[in-house]
């Protein structure tokens, strides 16, 4: 096998990014072998997630390490891409050196934004990051999921229809609404899958399902060694 790399980036922090990956690393374990890479230092919420998880559970196909460079976010992948299915990347809370490195080891990106004017704002600057990183990664797709959408709020759908017509990014059709679930879930070292909240685990089921059909289309990536490409890195 060889893994899909997976990885979950944005341009500021609080916008779920450690939420989601667990989220979808718990559906994606129950038929597949998945590594998680926390490349948040010096928070680690995923990891921090993960020991509360395995104190409580016998887990099987879901396992995590750490990087806290790109030198050791690269050799994590190299050593582990033949023995997993899926390999999920929860991103820094800043666009950085490992976050621009991610860029270029993944065959799909997920941004998670919510429909608020502070998070389009930064989504404007990432934007530009990855159109720079494709250069570099003719393999890279990269995908928006909403996120903490309060569906019953107009100006919600404004933004969202807003940022649909004129990003050059598509987004996942699946919602993420805003539901306490995922962060009492996430307290508990637990997926809304293994929660109460019967609509958010339908919720990260469908994403996950579309992520996995998305993946599937994917080429290889090979990490780029020209010297441009070291220098995209080296400027987070």
């Amino acid at each position: 096998m060889t893994a899909k790399i997976i990885g979950i980036a944005q341009s500021k922090g609080g916008v779920g990014k450690s939420t989601l990956c667990a989220n979808l690393s718990v559906t994606l374990c129950q038929n597949a072998k998945v590594l998680m890479i926390d490349c948040d230092p010096p928070q680690h919420s995923l990891s921090a997630w993960y020991a509360i998880r395995d104190e409580l559970y016998v887990e099987t196909g879901l396992d995590i390490k750490t990087a806290s460079t790109p030198a050791q976010l690269n050799s994590l992948i190299h050593k582990y891409k033949n023995e997993y299915n899926y390999i999920l990347i929860d991103g820094a809370p800043h666009v950085n050196s490992l976050v621009r490195s991610m860029l270029l080891s993944s065959n799909l990106i997920i941004i998670p934004l919510a429909p608020s004017s502070v998070e389009i704002w930064s989504f404007t600057s990432f934007e530009k990051l990855i159109n720079e990183a494709v250069k570099y990664n003719k393999n890279l797709t990269c995908k928006i999921v909403w996120n903490r959408v309060r569906k019953r709020v107009k100006s919600s759908q404004e933004v969202i229809d807003q940022v649909n017509k004129t990003s050059q990014l598509s987004a996942f059709k699946n919602i993420i609404s805003f539901r306490v679930a995922y962060m009492d879930s996430f307290a508990e070292g637990c997926s809304v899958y293994e929660w109460t909240d019967a609509v958010a685990s339908a919720e990260i089921w469908s994403l996950s399902s579309a992520v996995k059909r998305v993946v599937s289309k994917l080429g290889s990536v090979k990490q780029a060694q020209s010297q441009s490409a070291l220098n995209f890195v080296k400027k987070g």
